[in-house]
């Protein structure tokens, strides 16, 4: 029944991200902390518009998570060749830590795909990615 497909994609989205921050909960990350410091690790340095698209954030509350991991010396800021644009990167401290973020992530995902055919796995991914595209599309 393609009427519950939208509600079945958001409510397992949900519980993925809810397992991943029960799993991080001990190294006292918040969800929003450990989101910027995987996709900075992910995107390798991006601008911080880069950064607010990929997670969905407005460029005012991106600002204020990079601030409060900059006081936490996790990422630091550097001017790109357009001096206006600042690109994150992670420092040492939060190289490690996304690290762990990505072990850990790794660590859940193989437990949940782990008996699932890469075959459907494959056919899903290209079947999100078209909705996406067209999502995108409509904007």
């Amino acid at each position: 029944n393609t009427e519950d497909f939208a509600r079945l994609l958001h409510m397992t989205a949900h519980d993925w991200r809810t397992a991943l921050d029960r799993r991080l909960r001990p190294l006292g990350l918040s969800r929003a902390t450990w989101m910027v410091l995987a996709f900075v690790r992910k995107l390798g340095s991006p601008n911080q518009t880069q950064l607010a698209d990929q997670l969905g954030l407005e460029g005012p509350s991106i600002v204020r998570l990079i601030d409060r991991l900059e006081r936490e010396q996790l990422v630091e800021r550097r001017a790109a060749q357009d001096r206006r644009v600042k690109t994150v990167h992670l420092t040492p401290k939060g190289e490690e830590l996304s690290a762990e973020i990505w072990r850990v992530a790794g660590h859940l995902r193989k437990e949940l795909l782990r008996d699932i055919p890469i075959e459907e796995v494959e056919r899903s991914m290209a079947l999100l990615s078209q909705l996406h595209r067209r999502l995108e599309q409509m904007q």
